[in-house]
């Protein structure tokens, strides 16, 4: 479920972006990053935590850029 979540909230904050909402956008991205982050913690998946910790900080970098 945690999956989906995150997958959701990544399709739309990237079309949200894509419209210039970049706020709104990068708080999606950011549930999506956190939601697969936790994924890969539970499952013990490296690759997918690391992917997902590196997307994590981009989308805290762009958040703050965008305020």
């Amino acid at each position: 479920m945690i999956g989906w979540i995150g997958t959701v909230a990544s399709v739309i904050g990237s079309f949200v972006v894509a419209f210039q909402v970049f706020v709104i956008g990068y708080i999606l991205f950011l549930v999506g990053s956190i939601s697969w982050l936790w994924v890969a913690v539970k499952t013990r998946n490296l690759s997918l935590g690391v992917l997902n910790g590196f997307f994590m900080v981009a989308n805290i970098i762009g958040l703050w850029k965008a305020i």
